[in-house]
């Protein structure tokens, strides 16, 4: 098994940690989350519709770039590293892939192109607790319906 990036992975995380170097500093990140928004939106458009990042690990016929989770998770380690406050996690990593699994074709056809391109930002939201409680992962798998029965 070969573990090295790729020349498109290298490239990717050499380009956004460039335009990151650039466009988010401490001072930026620090006024960016006191926005409304909690991020940039200038910004998040530059990495949206410029580099495409919350549509990395999107499939094309939805507007994105058809890559893995591991180019996403690069983007997520690039903007870790800039300490960026960006919808790009709850976004890109937890939503789109829960739409673009469970959704229905409408809901896919009309979320998807949107979050693809940057206009459209959103998160996971779940009933309970903790995230472990609200899949069925711990305590009585029965009292919670809808989590399916637990694991």
């Amino acid at each position: 098994m070969d573990a090295a990036f790729t020349a498109e992975q290298d490239e990717i995380r050499r380009t956004l940690r460039d335009l990151l170097a650039r466009h988010a500093g401490p001072g930026g990140t620090r006024a960016a989350g006191h926005t409304a928004e909690g991020h940039d939106p200038a910004l998040w458009r530059r990495l949206a519709q410029g580099l495409g990042l919350p549509g990395l690990a999107l499939p094309e016929e939805y507007g994105g770039a058809g890559c893995t989770s591991t180019e996403l998770a690069l983007a997520c380690e690039e903007t870790g590293r800039a300490l960026l406050p960006s919808p790009l996690l709850a976004t890109a990593v937890l939503a789109a892939p829960l739409v673009a699994a469970l959704g229905t074709p409408s809901q896919r056809a009309g979320l998807l192109p949107r979050i693809a391109d940057g206009t459209l930002t959103a998160t996971l939201a779940v009933p309970g607790g903790s995230m472990a409680a609200a899949l069925g992962l711990t305590g009585d798998n029965r009292a919670v319906p809808w989590s399916g029965g637990g694991r």
